[in-house]
């Protein structure tokens, strides 16, 4: 096939897939549920994770997907919290197409619906509670505009959540005053993580604490206060981010930034010989913008022409950042919002980490 890549990892891909820095033996990759002894005896202490990545790269879901699969409650508080935030998700969703809309100037299917944009964007500020009648009836017209919707689908020009259609296709659930979110309105919300997330949880009878720091500029430099301990780093990385730029910084690409703070992990002295579990997220709008955006346009030396070829690439610049890492990395492509592809993937990456450890 020749390569696609500079530097392209030669690695398979199929579905969520793990891939190793260094070859084993051939059947490594062959895991099954006796390749991890259960002996309470050899059990170590809690083992310590670090959950890593840039803001919006999927690390707040992988963390709500660890806590459901791996049944950690919800309390009242909490459950308070994230629903008054997927209001909020709404309202930030809809004010981004709008102001697209404009900046594109892509006028309304529907002359009644710049009343409806002025109530948005003039009228529901820091939104966390249900809508009111005519709030809801703005939100819920503005969405069927078909100009919105033409907007909606360039939503690759544009920072938007990639929970929006979700959340505005189940506006008539949400919009109720006995709403209570379920499993899978968790895992959609976005919900910016503040200062450092500690969960404990079990999993493979082995007891595990997951700390998640924020990934905005501003929260970065907390990150080394978390490096004592740690026995593995979860690092999330929003593939389908190729072509956007940073929120914070509009000169510098995305990708290109979670490629920097990988590397600046993986060279990280006290991490050196410290397994990595890379997370290439977002697989599923990374497979539906390639049709639109072409990889090569920002991966200038990308070759390929299929969707495997472009997550070897991907990948490959990924191990290209971590030349200096002495230990195991392994790399899996996800759809994290996905619960039953990310049940399977977490069960191999614990699996995995329980061998590393030991």
């Amino acid at each position: 096939m020749g390569s696609v890549c500079a530097s392209q990892s030669a690695a398979n891909v199929v579905g969520a897939v793990e891939s190793k820095s260094a070859p084993k033996e051939d059947h490594d990759d062959e895991i099954h549920d006796n390749d991890v002894e259960d002996d309470p005896q050899d059990e170590p202490a809690t083992l310590r994770l670090l959950l890593l990545g840039a803001a919006e790269s999927g690390k707040t879901t992988l963390l709500e997907q660890i806590r459901m699969l791996y049944n950690q409650e919800f309390s009242e508080m909490e459950l308070f919290h994230r629903k008054s935030f997927i209001y909020a998700n709404i309202v930030h969703s809809m004010k981004c197409i709008l102001a697209f809309m404009k900046k594109e100037n892509i006028d309304f299917a529907e002359n009644i619906n710049k009343d409806h944009a002025d109530i948005v964007m003039t009228r529901l500020e820091n939104h966390y509670c249900p809508f009111n009648e005519e709030q809801y009836r703005a939100i819920d017209t503005l969405w069927k505009d078909t100009n919105v919707q033409v907007a909606y689908n360039r939503r690759g020009e544009y920072n938007l959540n990639d929970s929006a259609k979700y959340f505005f296709e189940n506006l008539p659930r949400i919009n109720n005053v006995d709403f209570q979110p379920t499993p899978q309105d968790l895992i959609m919300t976005y919900v910016p993580t503040i200062g450092v997330q500690n969960v404990i949880f079990a999993a493979k009878s082995q007891s595990f604490q997951l700390f998640d720091m924020g990934g905005q500029k501003i929260d970065r430099r907390k990150w080394a206060t978390m490096y004592d301990g740690i026995d593995a780093i979860f690092f999330c990385m929003a593939i389908s981010e190729y072509d956007q730029m940073m929120i914070e910084d509009q000169s510098t690409n995305r990708l290109q930034d979670s490629l920097y703070l990988l590397e600046k992990i993986s060279s990280e002295p006290k991490f050196l010989s410290t397994p990595i579990f890379l997370f290439l997220n977002e697989t599923d709008v990374f497979y539906e913008k390639l049709k639109r955006v072409p990889l090569a346009k920002y991966i200038t030396d990308f070759a390929g022409s299929t969707d495997k070829e472009a997550l070897q690439c991907v990948e490959a610049k990924a191990r290209e950042r971590c030349c200096k890492h002495q230990g195991n990395m392994y790399v899996y492509y996800t759809c994290a919002i996905n619960q039953a592809e990310m049940a399977k993937t977490l069960d191999k990456v614990f699996k995995k980490l329980l061998k590393e450890v030991r």
